[in-house]
């Protein structure tokens, strides 16, 4: 009998303490609906992604509804940089993410001056902080605008008194009526 125990002991008792990838998740309590958490979610499973495939990873983990927001984090190139901003184009991504999934790129357009989506506002703080160039900032807009505005010209530059307006906005001296006035002008005569 002491036999007996002695291996059911031995053999079944380290089995029920091996961790295994179903029991793996976050012992930290965050409200994962931040951009930054949600970021902090993705560093935590990333090392089990690479173990299963993407759909696998979803499947997996719907209780935490943004992690299906990792894999395509995972995809993005600045994942796998060293650069020190790598987190911050990250958050953009996963605030654009989340603006979609919200539904709010497709309001946008009504013209209401308060839509302007947060990963907006930030890009446009990036472009006027000299942090990102007026190409990428051109994206920014292209897709904020849902229009092509690189290839339409061989114009890479944005004027100055746009960089100003953005300012001004940024610093909440013009209203965001105003800047969205700005941003049709510009798209116009690019």
């Amino acid at each position: 009998m002491k036999v007996l125990v002695f291996v059911i002991c031995t053999l079944l008792l380290p089995i029920a303490f091996i961790p295994t990838i179903s029991a793996h998740e976050p012992n930290f309590e965050e409200d994962y609906k931040t951009s930054e958490n949600i970021l902090k979610l993705c560093h935590f499973f990333y090392e089990e992604y690479l173990l299963i495939d993407s759909e696998n990873f979803k499947d997996h983990h719907k209780l935490f509804l943004n992690a299906k927001i990792c894999p395509i984090l995972y995809d993005n190139i600045a994942w796998s940089s060293q650069h020190p901003q790598k987190d911050l184009v990250l958050i953009f991504e996963i605030e654009k993410k989340l603006g979609e999934n919200a539904n709010y790129l497709k309001e946008k357009h009504v013209g209401d001056p308060s839509l302007i989506p947060k990963w907006f506002k930030n890009k446009a703080n990036l472009w006027i902080e000299w942090e990102i160039k007026d190409k990428e900032f051109l994206k920014a807009i292209e897709e904020y605008t849902d229009l092509n505005l690189i290839s339409k010209s061989d114009q890479n530059s944005i004027p100055k008194w746009f960089k100003q307006t953005t300012k001004w906005y940024l610093d909440e001296t013009v209203s965001e009526k105003e800047f969205m006035n700005s941003i049709k002008y510009l798209v116009k005569s690019h």
